[in-house]
């Protein structure tokens, strides 16, 4: 495996640069403790992890739906061992047309420049690219902080220890303790032995941990489960999904959960948050953000607008940027709003067409919680807002 090169100027800006935005970090996760009930003792627990969060918080503005704001994600493959049922990249073969290694390379460079500092590698299964080190090396030589997002069953002892020499986070999907559960929605027979194993290995090299769960109808009683089984082992973080039938995905849209559980699953959230050790962050439920200031009574226009300055509903157009293997820029995973290819491009351009994107979410107009929420613009045609009065 090759070494990043030699004397590369670090171009991104440490954590602590500027100091004000530390100070906005620090309150933002104070508010959200205070404001979910998070038990004080798991809370210092997890904050005092001091390098994680650190890890977790580049660069961060705001704590949204798709977890900081802003960052970037490049799926930078198609190709999957996996055959997820409810993939939204549809992963299983490479594209003619992936970005190349400089591409890549350069891509990294042009992410720099846009001051974020928060960089994630997906795909398919990133750890099927042979250039991937290679491209993790070169990104952490200019200073971001490092994730992949993998299914984890290629998580050997030894690629454990690399991911522990480049000091990178691992994202790793894990849909239920049910082996049977996991395997069916993973398309895979033993993907639920291999994920564990994966993760067994990353827990033995004390890295930073996530996990993954993609709410269905299909595993929804086994959300709870992962999670109890994360606090068990040390899990930092979790994203919970709430199923957007976009992708392979479209095929089972009747898995997607209904208005009534998805309710529930806000609620779960926020139960299991106040006693678990890690950050529950939802992904494609933005309402959650809602909920818990309904939570606490909390419905003043003005105050709302306060906390909306430390959460931020949802990404799209927002904060996120999600490039695709050819190099075409979505608003997020689940809304093909192409605003540009970073092939043609400048990056800078395109990351002002995201935030020029207007999407029509006609329900939100007028609610006072929509700076904290404005809904998800991939759920456009679902049943409408839970929360709404």
């Amino acid at each position: 495996m090759r070494n990043g090169r030699k004397g590369i100027i670090k171009r991104v800006k440490s954590f602590y640069n500027p100091p004000h935005l530390l100070l906005k970090q620090a309150v933002a996760i104070v508010l959200y403790a205070m404001l979910s009930g998070w038990n004080k003792k798991a809370f210092l627990l997890w904050m005092c992890q001091l390098k994680n969060l650190i890890h977790a918080g580049a660069g961060a503005k705001r704590i949204s739906c798709f977890g900081l704001s802003p960052h970037v994600v490049w799926e930078m493959t198609g190709r999957c061992n996996l055959d997820c049922i409810h993939c939204h990249a549809f992963g299983g073969d490479a594209s003619y047309d992936e970005l190349t290694e400089e591409e890549g390379r350069a891509l990294i460079d042009q992410i720099a420049a846009l001051g974020i500092r928060s960089f994630v590698f997906t795909g398919g299964e990133p750890l099927l690219r042979e250039d991937l080190f290679y491209l993790i090396a070169y990104a952490k030589s200019i200073g971001f902080s490092v994730f992949i997002a993998t299914n984890g069953t290629l998580i050997t002892k030894e690629v454990a220890k690399l991911l522990r020499e480049y000091d990178v986070g691992v994202v790793i999907g894990l849909d239920g303790m049910n082996p049977e559960i996991h395997d069916a929605l993973r398309g895979v027979k033993g993907a639920f032995d291999a994920v564990i194993e994966g993760i067994e290995n990353c827990i033995a090299e004390k890295l930073y941990l996530h996990l993954n769960i993609v709410a269905t109808k299909q595993n929804f009683n086994e959300i709870e489960r992962v999670i109890d089984y994360g606090d068990r082992i040390g899990v930092y973080s979790y994203f919970i999904y709430n199923f957007v039938p976009f992708g392979r995905g479209e095929e089972i849209r009747d898995s997607a959960l209904s208005e009534k559980e998805f309710k529930a699953l806000l609620d779960l959230i926020l139960v299991k948050q106040r006693e678990a050790r890690a950050i529950l962050i939802p992904v494609a439920a933005p309402e959650y953000w809602t909920y818990v200031l309904q939570s606490r009574g909390i419905d003043r226009r003005l105050l709302i607008n306060l906390f909306a300055r430390f959460f931020g509903g949802c990404l799209a157009g927002n904060g996120m940027m999600y490039i695709k293997p050819n190099g075409a820029v979505w608003a997020c995973p689940f809304l093909p709003a192409n605003v540009g290819n970073v092939k043609a491009d400048r990056i800078d351009m395109i990351w002002r067409a995201l935030e020029k994107i207007e999407f029509s979410k006609e329900e939100c107009n007028g609610c006072k919680y929509a700076k904290v929420c404005g809904g998800c613009k991939a759920r456009i045609e679902d049943w409408g807002c839970p929360l709404r009065d």
